[in-house]
């Protein structure tokens, strides 16, 4: 079973939407992962010019997430090349502003469709 830490579970779960009350969705996955951040790390990216270092921190622990949980069966390459892929070319689903932006939504999305359970055993705990 992959052995995930209280706050690698927090991520997690609200991406997958099972944090909804405490994290409702704000239109942007952006927007939404700020509220977590600010909890977990204590400081506000929105202060003191802190946003591309929000940027950076949520990509890394989010790339490292999803290497962490990703499903043996599909070919981890074609999903980092997903990642590299949305952070180039602006599309209809992800079309924010920045690369890495888009990454992190990209990021978001990989991580929202990894089984919890596998052929019915559970591959995490959350």
């Amino acid at each position: 079973m992959i052995q995930l830490d209280q706050y690698e579970k927090q991520w997690i779960l609200l991406i997958k939407g099972k944090l909804q009350d405490k994290y409702p969705f704000k239109g942007r996955w952006i927007d939404t992962l700020k509220p977590l951040f600010i909890e977990i790390y204590g400081w506000n990216p929105d202060e003191d010019n802190n946003y591309h270092d929000y940027l950076r921190g949520i990509f890394n622990k989010l790339l490292d997430i999803q290497l962490k949980i990703k499903d043996e069966w599909i070919d981890p390459n074609m999903q980092l090349k997903e990642v590299f892929f949305s952070s180039f070319y602006k599309g209809i689903t992800n079309n924010e502003e920045l690369p890495i932006e888009r990454a992190i939504v990209s990021l978001c999305g990989l991580i929202q469709c990894t089984s919890v359970i596998n052929n019915g055993e559970k591959r995490f705990e959350l």
